[in-house]
Formats: C-alpha cells, sequence, structure tokens
C-alpha cells in the first residue's frame, strides 16, 4: 500500500512540461484559479455572441454576458467595450477598422478602444473584479448601432478600477477569438 501511495506521489511531482507552476515568479496567478479569480482563466474560442450597445460618458459601449452566474445570486461576467471618441486610435473620431491593442490602447486611462472583462457582476452591489486588455486585436466593422466586430488573441490583467493600475499579482486571462454584435 505504501508503494502504490509513494508512487502516486512520485507521479503527480513529475516532471511533465506541459504542466504550468502555478506559483512562478513574475506571473500572474494561475488562470485557472476561478475561486480567486472570478472568471475563467483562458475563454478560448468563444464564437459569435450578441449583446446590448450604449452610451457612457460620451462613450460608446458594447456589453456581451460571457457567464451568467448561478443561483442563487447569479453573478455574471461580460465582456465590455468602451469606444472613445478623439482619444487613442480614435484621435480622429470613431471609425471601422482593425486596431491592434498596445500603446495607448493598453493603459487603461489612456485607450480609445478599451476592452475589458468585468467578472462577478451582483445586483444591488455591482461587480467584484476588472480585467483590461494589455494585447490583442480587434476588428470593428462598425461603432454605430448595431455595433459588430471581432477580437482574437486577447489578453487581460486584473485592474484596479480605481487607478487603472495592474494588480501586482492579480489574475489573468485570455479569449482566443469572439465575434460580436449589439441589438
Amino acid at each position: 500500500m505504501r508503494t502504490c501511495l509513494l508512487l502516486l506521489v512520485i507521479a503527480a511531482c513529475g516532471g511533465d512540461d506541459a504542466m504550468t507552476t502555478p506559483d512562478a515568479p513574475g506571473g500572474g496567478a494561475d488562470a485557472d484559479d476561478s475561486a480567486r479569480c472570478l472568471i475563467k482563466g483562458d475563454f478560448g474560442a468563444v464564437g459569435s455572441v450578441t449583446g446590448t450597445a450604449g452610451m457612457a460618458q460620451g462613450a460608446t459601449t458594447v456589453t456581451v454576458t460571457l457567464d451568467p452566474g448561478m443561483p442563487p445570486d447569479n453573478a455574471r461576467d461580460t465582456f465590455f467595450i468602451r469606444l472613445v471618441p478623439n482619444q487613442g486610435v480614435f484621435s480622429g473620431g470613431l471609425a471601422p477598422g482593425t486596431y491592434t491593442i498596445s500603446g495607448a490602447e493598453a493603459s487603461y486611462n489612456d485607450c480609445g478602444l478599451c476592452v475589458h472583462i468585468i467578472a462577478d457582476i451582483r445586483a444591488g452591489q455591482g461587480p467584484s473584479k476588472f480585467y483590461f486588455a494589455d494585447a490583442g486585436s480587434v476588428t470593428l466593422m462598425s461603432t454605430t448601432a448595431p455595433i459588430m466586430g471581432s477580437a482574437t488573441d486577447l489578453h487581460l490583467a486584473e485592474i484596479d478600477i480605481g487607478t487603472g493600475a495592474k494588480v501586482p499579482g492579480g489574475c489573468e486571462a485570455t479569449i482566443d477569438s469572439i465575434t460580436f454584435a449589439t441589438q
């Protein structure tokens, strides 16, 4: 019995290169730590989703539910895009096109094309965590209702919504691809 247990422990601690070390220095939280991060770390290929368009503080917004949550509180997660005219890639105004998330677009405080995941939104309480895209690309086919587009290779880092700064040791998420449209 001890030999079987020892072999099981050795096998579990083996050097499989496909495995990652969750506590490795320099990285964010383990991508699969959904209990702490409140979202999946790897959304993969999301597919086509439909959401709503709106206006907030002079910006056009797109809100799409990624996870509706479970009872009793139905804490949902949303994919949220904010298009800010006269800022970042939209310094000349909103326009369809393909945009790389880098430079101003990778800065919460300076972006014109601002891509987020808002995590664990609870009715009457609001969200628990905010994630902001610091890499990837977005193609907008339309910047007016109905807003349509897609995004690929998104990397999102947990941020402090008050300052826009990355949370040290915070969680991270990726979306390989998503196609979105608003009603």
